[in-house]
């Protein structure tokens, strides 16, 4: 008998997402179904931050898939009218895939695009083109006290960096359910040396996944090398898959996060309700994948019926191994990285100069850092500004970058009468 072929990890992602939100939906109904005279609570919330990002794999990999935000949404067809869903993305382009998918679905009547995620009503699709660090800000004063689920599925660690990501962790009735961005880790694994002398495209890998971890040192770098060469960037990965576990435990108390390996894509659970793991676990199953492989037994233990108080790490501790070789580091502060951090902050604001430097004030840099580190932006075409002499100067942080202005052609010098030209011989 031939056996069957293993189960395309990116299809069943998707499909796993799905069946939990399904059930998550519906233990939602059920919890706010009003009894006697009481009133019905406000809605929950379904929200998927990257919609488009699982067609932009499937197309990168040549795959058809449907995305997990449009498996959730049919999954959740008997509870849409108590819901109100958000799914955003930064591509207008996967926005209008979307929009005709749930045309197809039956779903057309409930979509409307919108800027202002606090507009959507229950029953609604809000379709929203913004990133994930524009979005959370609005999106956690939107949901207020209602209970969410939120997935997140980044195409890059970049898109996802633990700034935007703290607030919405550490609400008790919001659920993450996250599939890490490996890639980025992988593409580089085999690279070596000092952070400096990596190739632009590389430093841009190396600067996401730090803005993933939290970490703008760079610190888990030479751990993550280390891990590499000992066991392989599969095992390494492992390792910083359970480390982003732990930071995301540490951002609410009583938080329980379960993870998951289906081949190369991870996926975690971040909730504060027991039920939930099972019924992950149950989704899981559907999909016919054992929901509890040795190799996770081994790493988390079975959820208890209460949760276990979990404290804060009071830092990321990479690799809990021998010291690794201490590597040569930049003197002062990583301007590219502060950059990096102030346009995630404020993509798409204008922000005066003056109230930027009082938000700063706590962290370390001088204004002269954070000038250079400004410019560095103007530079790259991210952000515009005329000067920062004056107090109330203004800087726009741009969505896309700006084209390079073309070069100024210079005007060709009128030849003074008598004067000889270049290529002029003179009288004998």
């Amino acid at each position: 008998m031939t056996a069957s072929a293993s189960p395309d990890p990116e299809l069943l992602s998707c499909a796993i997402a799905g069946g939990y939100a399904g059930r998550w939906a519906r233990a939602q109904v059920r919890s706010t179904e009003p009894e006697g005279e009481a009133v019905e609570p406000s809605s929950a919330w379904f929200v998927d931050a990257f919609a488009g990002a699982d067609l932009q794999r499937a197309a990168i990999r040549g795959v058809a898939v449907e995305a997990g935000g449009l498996a959730s949404v049919r999954a959740m067809t008997d509870s849409v009218d108590r819901l109100r869903i958000v799914l955003a993305d930064e591509d207008p382009g996967l926005l209008v895939r979307l929009e005709d998918e749930l045309e197809r679905l039956g779903m057309g009547g409930r979509v409307r695009r919108t800027r202002d995620v606090a507009s959507i009503q229950p029953g609604e699709i809000g379709l929203v083109e913004s990133s994930f660090p524009a979005l959370s800000a609005g999106l956690v004063d939107a949901i207020s006290d209602s209970a969410a689920l939120v997935r997140l599925a980044p195409l890059s660690a970049r898109a996802l960096p633990s700034t935007a990501l703290q607030t919405m962790a550490s609400r008790e009735e919001t659920e993450l359910l996250l599939r890490f961005p490996a890639e980025d880790f992988h593409k580089q694994a085999r690279v070596t040396g000092p952070i400096a002398d990596f190739p632009p495209n590389i430093r841009r890998l190396v600067e996401g996944c730090s803005a993933l971890l939290g970490d703008g040192r760079h610190s888990w770098l030479s751990a993550w090398r280390d891990a590499v060469r000992r066991d392989g960037a599969d095992a390494a990965l492992d390792e910083v898959v359970d480390r982003y576990r732990e930071l995301i435990v540490g951002a609410g108390e009583g938080r329980i996060v379960r993870t998951q390996r289906l081949g190369g894509v991870h996926l975690l659970l971040a909730t504060f309700n027991p039920a939930h793991v099972l019924e992950l676990n149950g989704a899981i199953a559907d999909g016919g994948v054992d929901p509890l492989p040795p190799a996770v037994i081994a790493a988390e233990p079975e959820p208890e019926l209460e949760p276990e108080v979990v404290e804060a790490p009071i830092a990321l501790d990479l690799f809990p191994v021998s010291p690794p070789p201490v590597e040569p580091k930049p003197r002062g502060a990583d301007l590219r990285a502060v950059g990096d951090d102030l346009h995630a902050r404020h993509r798409g604001a204008l922000v005066v100069y003056r109230d930027m430097l009082a938000t700063l004030a706590d962290s370390g840099l001088t204004p002269e850092q954070v000038r250079e580190a400004l410019s560095i932006l103007k530079r790259e075409g991210r952000a515009a500004y005329r000067s920062l002499d004056a107090a109330d100067a203004e800087i726009d942080f741009l969505l896309e970058p700006a084209a390079p202005a073309p070069p100024r052609k210079r005007k060709p010098r009128k030849v003074a009468p008598g004067e000889l030209g270049l290529f002029d011989i003179p009288d004998e």
